[in-house]
C-alpha cells in the first residue's frame, strides 16, 4: 500500500472506478479524483499523477487492466470486475453498524451531523463502493449545500477559538444589509432555523442573527474578544426560544 494519506486516498478512488464495467478515461478519473480529494482537504493532482497511479496498480499490485479505445479516448477497467487492491472490504452487517453509529451522531447533535453529512457520505461511498443515492450511508431529511456546510464549519471554529468576527448580514428580510463586529457565543436552532448568538460591539447590544442571512464573514483583526454576558444559560430557553 502507499505510504501517504494523499496517495492512499487516490488509490481508493481509482480502485473503485476500475471495478465499474463502463470504464473511465484518464481525464474522467482525474476529475473524479480531484473532486474527492477536495472533500478530503487535499490539493488537486495532475494527469501525469493519474497515469502513474494506473501504472502502480498494473505493476506494483499486479492487476490486469483492460484498455478499450472509444472515439479519441482510452477507457480503463479491471479485466475481472471483482479485482481490487484492497482486502479489507467490510461486510454488509459492518456497513449497517457504521450507518447506525452515524445516525446516532446525527440525532445527538443535529448541526454537527449537518457538517459531517456530505463529507462522510462521500468518503464512505468511495471506500466501500456504495451509491449514496440508492444505498445512503447517512439518512438526512434536507441535504445541506456546500456553502451552508462551510458557513457552519467556519462559525464553529470562530466560537471555539473565541474569535471576534466581521460580519455582513441582513438582520431580517425587510431590513437593510448591516456590517458589524460580532463576538460569537452560540449557534442556536430555533423553530427549524439556525441562528448565531453573540454581542455586537459596534452597537453594544446582543444579537440573534439568522445564519442563512449572513453574506460574508472573516476574523476581526485587532479586536479583543468580549466574554458572554448576554446569554446566561440559567434562563436561556425561556428568553431566547419561541414556543409555538
Amino acid at each position: 500500500m502507499a505510504n501517504t494519506k494523499h496517495s492512499t486516498a487516490r488509490e481508493i478512488i481509482i480502485d473503485r472506478l476500475l471495478r465499474k464495467r463502463r470504464g473511465y478515461s484518464v481525464y474522467e478519473i482525474l476529475d473524479i479524483v480531484n473532486e474527492s480529494l477536495n472533500f478530503e482537504g487535499f490539493g488537486p493532482v495532475s494527469i501525469t499523477t493519474i497515469r502513474r497511479d494506473l501504472d502502480t496498480i498494473r505493476f506494483r499490485y499486479k492487476q490486469k487492466l483492460e484498455a478499450k479505445k472509444k472515439s479519441h479516448n482510452i477507457y480503463f477497467r479491471y479485466e475481472d470486475p471483482d479485482n481490487t487492491i484492497f482486502n479489507n472490504v467490510l461486510t454488509f452487517g459492518e456497513i449497517q453498524q457504521i450507518q447506525t453509529a452515524l445516525l446516532a451522531i446525527r440525532f445527538s447533535d443535529e448541526l454537527q451531523g449537518t457538517l459531517m453529512y456530505k463529507e462522510l457520505s462521500k468518503r464512505l461511498a468511495d471506500m466501500f463502493d456504495l451509491d449514496p443515492g440508492s444505498d445512503p450511508v447517512v439518512l438526512y431529511k434536507n441535504i445541506p449545500s456546500t456553502a451552508e456546510c462551510k458557513r457552519y464549519r467556519d462559525l464553529y471554529e470562530f466560537i471555539r477559538t473565541k474569535t471576534p468576527i466581521s460580519i455582513t448580514y441582513y438582520p431580517s428580510i425587510d431590513e437593510k444589509r448591516r456590517e458589524s463586529t460580532i463576538h460569537p457565543y452560540f449557534i442556536l436552532k430555533d423553530n427549524s432555523r439556525y441562528y448565531l448568538l453573540g454581542h455586537d460591539s459596534d452597537n453594544n447590544t446582543s444579537v440573534k442573527i439568522p445564519i442563512s442571512n449572513i453574506i460574508r464573514m472573516s476574523a476581526a483583526d485587532g479586536v479583543s474578544f468580549i466574554p458572554n454576558k448576554d446569554f446566561p444559560l440559567k434562563d436561556f430557553y425561556t428568553k431566547h426560544i419561541r414556543i409555538d
